[in-house]
């Protein structure tokens, strides 16, 4: 029983040493599949344009927690007691993509300056993106063979479109044009943001191809944009208060200086006149500047307390780390491109060892039969 056992496993053994000798003989085509793919992986490291990217890493704290101390203490003191505690509204971190997503958003960044590297001066994100920004080698292959018949179709309905609708407004409502949807596409590819659900940190990541400088610019501009979006929807009731009180106090405060005015001028033209008339004119006159002065003084008192409850529902952003001007692209493993396209043609000749292999097996078995 052992012997069987051994001779079955000695034939095993003949019939693998087999066929890896037989796989070794096509030595020439699999030299040859290495070497065609290995030059596939040559072209495309060629033609694939370098990529950029840049990052902002950051964190936002409520300030109103660490601020409610000082400048809440303080504004008690200025307002009697005139700021309570309240809850503030705030715009939740899951809710950032959706911000950065948004049109009114990303229109603000159509408009910002990017340095070029073969430009002398500053160009738009939106003429970067419909004059320089380039395809590459697969997707021009694509676009002028697969989809050159949706190309021309598409250009003779933009073209028709854009005979018929205007450019901004339809009846109230913005119209976004082929060219318009073309950046936001653009930036669509070139943004992303990332909350990390370990420490809570905030991360912008822009990639550009080609082009460093502007990939940083961008990861900044989007930074400073959602920062300022961020606080104008946090203070935004605060601030409406403020202004409200702010035309109130200019009013008032112009109201008293007149009524100043109309006392002193009174003054002096009855300094000498002593009737009970003139007495009486004289206090009412007194009263109305005194009881403005009044109203004047508690305006400005909240005034004041408006002004610190903006500082204080301002929540802070902390950059940890601020974009910076990459000098190694993203895509920059040239050499294990090359592996990975040999490895390919390695896996394509032996595939077809394995395919001819069975292919004679099969037909030796057809054949006996």
């Amino acid at each position: 029983m052992e012997e069987r056992i051994d001779h079955s496993n000695e034939n095993d053994y003949k019939i693998i040493l087999g066929l890896v000798k037989g796989f070794l003989q096509t030595k020439k085509f699999i030299f040859a599949s290495i070497l065609t793919f290995v030059l596939i992986g040559i072209v495309v490291v060629i033609f694939t344009p370098k990529t950029y990217s840049s990052r902002v890493l950051f964190i936002t704290q409520d300030s109103s927690s660490a601020q409610s101390s000082g400048l809440g203490g303080i504004a008690s003191l200025i307002s009697g007691g005139g700021i309570k505690a309240s809850g503030t509204t705030d715009i939740p971190t899951f809710l950032y993509p959706q911000i950065i997503d948004s049109w009114e958003f990303r229109k603000q960044l159509f408009d910002i300056p990017l340095k070029l590297k073969n430009e002398d001066s500053l160009i738009t994100f939106k003429e970067y993106a419909l004059e320089k920004e380039g395809l590459s080698f697969s997707q021009t292959i694509s676009k002028y063979t697969i989809g050159l018949p949706s190309l021309i179709f598409s250009r003779n309905n933009d073209e028709s479109k854009s005979a018929l609708l205007p450019r901004k407004v339809i009846d109230s409502l913005e119209y976004i044009s082929s060219s318009d949807r073309k950046v936001l596409q653009s930036l669509r590819e070139k943004i992303s943001f990332s909350i990390s659900k370990e420490d809570g940190t905030l991360e912008i990541k822009t990639i550009l191809k080609e082009e460093p400088v502007a990939a940083a610019q961008l990861a900044q501009q989007v930074q400073l944009l959602l920062q300022k979006e961020v606080i104008r929807y946090r203070i935004a009731k605060a601030q409406e208060k403020y202004e409200f009180i702010e035309n109130q106090y200019q009013e008032t405060k112009q109201e008293y200086k007149d009524a100043q005015i109309r006392l002193a001028s009174y003054t002096d033209r009855n300094r000498f006149n002593t009737t009970e008339s003139s007495l009486i004119r004289k206090r009412q006159l007194e009263n109305e500047a005194n009881l403005l002065y009044a109203l004047y003084s508690d305006l400005e008192q909240k005034r004041i307390s408006q002004s610190l409850k903006i500082k204080e529902d301002t929540p802070n952003f902390t950059v940890i780390n601020p974009a910076l001007i990459s000098s190694i692209p993203e895509n920059s493993s040239s050499f294990l491109t090359l592996v990975i396209f040999a490895l390919i043609g390695f896996l394509v000749a032996f595939f077809r060892y394995v395919a001819t292999t069975a292919v004679t097996y099969v037909k030796r078995l057809w054949n006996g039969v």
